[in-house]
């Protein structure tokens, strides 16, 4: 039994997409695989219990048989991070292990889905790259190459720790600008380090897109009308608080949208209601006036209103696609496609000294 960690050099690369997209390949290919979650940071409750989001998605959207504590045998919570910081003391290593043993038996490849990068879990007694090192796991680190510097900094000083251990690398949610740069200059560079590169993944609007519903629940939002077309997918965030000339210039640009502005802004909302916009998201707890409560309703726009400022919305929005529970049922096909396009399997398979059976 092979096990792979998914870990990644900033926050917010896409590890789901990338854990759940190979592992569906490879349980096409005949492979009996299994997936595992060590450390959980993203806590929510199902049937009375704590457990890990990601976990949840797992056991309800593609039927792991497992069950959720040995999916992801350890949740933290602000609670639990503040008892270790007080000198409480949990089993973190045993309980990770223990399941890890049980979750592996049978199994062809075991993917981890870490939980960022080789020092997070440090805090609790099991860092990333200590688990990599007790159970002897091969590792893939993914990047969205924001930063350059950063991603190969990480990268390089990864593969000095891991040495043979770092089967590849993948950059995720890639601008189609910037793919010919990483195909000219990075990856070779990268192979002439010792690295291989295992696949450049474009970002996919369906994808990264996200229901209104879930802005709704995320930001505890009050909806004023449009709750028919809470399912709509909106695919971008755009923040209103220019003139109402650029408003309409820059709303134009984009389809599918969610607007984040004020809620005493009322031009601004009358100009995004004119352009292709799913949502409105007013923010500073402020109400529209009721002649844009008549407009939305005419477009079919749902509105919410929102006690948090703008610029706190704006980040709880667009953090909301990088969580795997996100992804509908419906979305799994296309993550399933992307991930079979863009990752280089033949490779990857012969890195691992396996075939598809």
């Amino acid at each position: 039994m092979i096990p792979i960690v998914i870990g990644s050099v900033t926050d917010y690369s896409g590890k789901s997409l990338v854990w759940l997209g190979m592992g569906l390949r490879f349980k096409k290919d005949g492979l009996k695989v299994g997936f595992f979650k060590p450390i959980g940071a993203l806590p929510v409750k199902a049937d009375g219990k704590l457990v890990d989001e990601d976990a949840l998605f797992l056991k309800r959207a593609i039927g792991v048989k497992e069950p959720l504590e040995s999916l992801c045998p350890v949740v933290l919570t602000e609670e639990v991070i503040a008892s270790f910081l007080k000198g409480k003391k949990f089993k973190v290593r045993d309980t990770v292990l223990g399941a890890f043993n049980r979750l592996s038996k049978g199994k062809d490849l075991l993917l981890v889905h870490g939980l960022g990068r080789l020092s997070s879990g440090t805090v609790v007694g099991l860092s990333e790259l200590d688990f990599v090192q007790e159970v002897k796991a091969k590792v893939i680190l993914i990047d969205k190459f924001e930063n350059p510097l950063e991603t190969l900094d990480g990268f390089l000083y990864a593969l000095c720790i891991l040495k043979d251990r770092l089967l590849g690398v993948v950059f995720n949610l890639v601008p189609p600008g910037r793919i010919g740069y990483i195909k000219e200059v990075v990856v070779p560079y990268l192979e002439s380090r010792g690295i291989s590169t295992l696949g450049i993944v474009p970002k996919d609007p369906v994808i990264g897109a996200v229901p209104v519903r879930e802005f709704l629940e995320a930001l505890h939002g009050e909806l004023l009308c449009g709750e028919e077309r809470l399912d709509e997918l909106v695919e971008h965030c755009m923040i209103g608080a220019m003139n109402v000339e650029s408003a309409l210039k820059y709303f134009r640009r984009v389809s599918n949208k969610a607007v984040i502005t004020g809620g005493d802004r009322s031009d601004i909302q009358l100009a995004a209601l004119e352009t292709p916009t799913k949502c409105l998201i007013l923010t500073g707890g402020l109400y529209p006036c009721e002649s844009i409560l008549t407009r939305a309703r005419e477009m079919g726009t749902p509105v919410m209103v929102v006690k948090r400022d703008t610029a706190e919305t704006i980040d709880i929005c667009e953090g909301l696609a990088s969580h795997l529970h996100r992804w509908s049922k419906v979305k799994l096909s296309r993550m399933q496609e992307v991930v079979e396009r863009e990752i280089d399997f033949g490779l990857l398979y012969k890195k691992l000294g396996l075939k598809p059976t």
